[in-house]
C-alpha cells in the first residue's frame, strides 16, 4: 500500500481526498499548514512514499515547505507532487526546479482523476 502525505488547508477537500484515496487503497495522512507539514514529516516513524503539496497554505507556503524538505536529509528523497490551484506564469517551472516530480492544478481535474494521476505518477517513478 502506497503511503501518501497531503498538505491541504481546505478541510472539505481533505475529507474528499481522504475518501477517494483510501477507496483506491492508498494510505494517507494530512497536514493543514506548512509548519505542521514539516513537523509531521520530520517526526513520522514510517515516512510517506509521496508528498502531495498545496502551494497556498498558511504558516509557510508550499514552495517554502519544498525548500525545507530538500534541506533535510531524512525527508529530502521523498518525491513531491505540487497539487494546487495556483497557476501563475512560472509557478510550474519553479515547482519543478525545486525538485517536484509533477505539478497538478486541482481545478483541471475531479478528485477521482487526481487519484488516477497520482497512481500514474507512482508507477512512472517506481514509487511503492
Amino acid at each position: 500500500m502506497i503511503k501518501l502525505f497531503m498538505v491541504e488547508d481546505d478541510s472539505l477537500l481533505v475529507h474528499i481526498y481522504e475518501k477517494k484515496f483510501k477507496a483506491s487503497l492508498f494510505e494517507i495522512e494530512f497536514a493543514m499548514d506548512g509548519e505542521e507539514a514539516i513537523s509531521k514529516l520530520k517526526n513520522l516513524t514510517i515516512k510517506p512514499s509521496l508528498i502531495l503539496l498545496d502551494i497556498q497554505i498558511p504558516r509557510k507556503n508550499g514552495f517554502e515547505v519544498m525548500e525545507e524538505i530538500k534541506l533535510d536529509s531524512e525527508i529530502k528523497n521523498i518525491p513531491v507532487v505540487f497539487l494546487t490551484n495556483m497557476y501563475e506564469p512560472g509557478d510550474e517551472k519553479k515547482g519543478m526546479e525545486l525538485g517536484a516530480v509533477a505539478y497538478l492544478v486541482k481545478s483541471q481535474y475531479i478528485p477521482s482523476e487526481i487519484v488516477n494521476k497520482v497512481r500514474e505518477i507512482c508507477e512512472k517513478n517506481n514509487i511503492k
